[in-house]
């Protein structure tokens, strides 16, 4: 288990399995899963990503962690975070995340950036952070960089989605240049 991280208004902590209906909810909508790999999740594909994501939890030498985002105000799972441990040795991960579209651009895209470097910097020590996105994915392109990160390339036809090759930008932050921004 993580130390859950906290901002103003998100809190990313280990998911639980009664976050299903709000994961659900998230994971079915075709606007959120737009760039993904997957999805729109039925109900029976949702319930069993979830467990799987639960049962990362007591891995040992556990790399990846998949993170509740969690609205403080009302209490309701809006999103997923995810962090992935690339490399212990050189000290390198991933991170990602989606949001309920029903909490587009009110600024907790960026909350939740933000809380993963925080994460990783800090609780992980990391040395670089990286992230990629499909390049017409606007949203993620315009938070990424709000966050600091800087485009270091482009993958042409990368990643398959729904039968289509996609191309795909890097995003990276060394730890000294997340210490700057701060």
């Amino acid at each position: 288990m993580i130390k859950s991280v906290e901002t103003n208004r998100l809190l990313l902590r280990e998911l639980v399995a009664d976050d299903f209906e709000d994961v659900f909810q998230i994971k079915s909508d075709e606007k959120v899963v737009k760039y993904l790999t997957w999805g729109p999740s039925n109900r029976e594909h949702t319930l069993n990503s979830l467990l799987k994501q639960i049962g990362f939890q007591s891995e040992e030498n556990r790399k990846i962690y998949v993170l509740a985002v969690e609205l403080k105000s009302i209490r309701k799972v809006i999103g997923n975070a995810l962090f992935m441990v690339r490399d212990d040795d050189f000290e390198i991960a991933e991170i990602g995340y989606f949001i309920n579209s029903n909490f587009w651009k009110r600024g907790y895209g960026e909350e939740i950036v933000y809380a993963l470097l925080d994460l990783g910097f800090r609780q992980f020590r990391m040395h670089r952070i990286y992230a990629t996105c499909d390049t017409e994915n606007f949203g993620s392109i315009n938070l990424l960089k709000k966050n600091g990160f800087r485009l270091e390339g482009h993958f042409i036809k990368d990643l398959k989605v729904r039968g289509e090759w996609r191309d795909n930008y890097l995003f990276a932050l060394l730890k000294e240049e997340f210490d700057k921004i701060l």
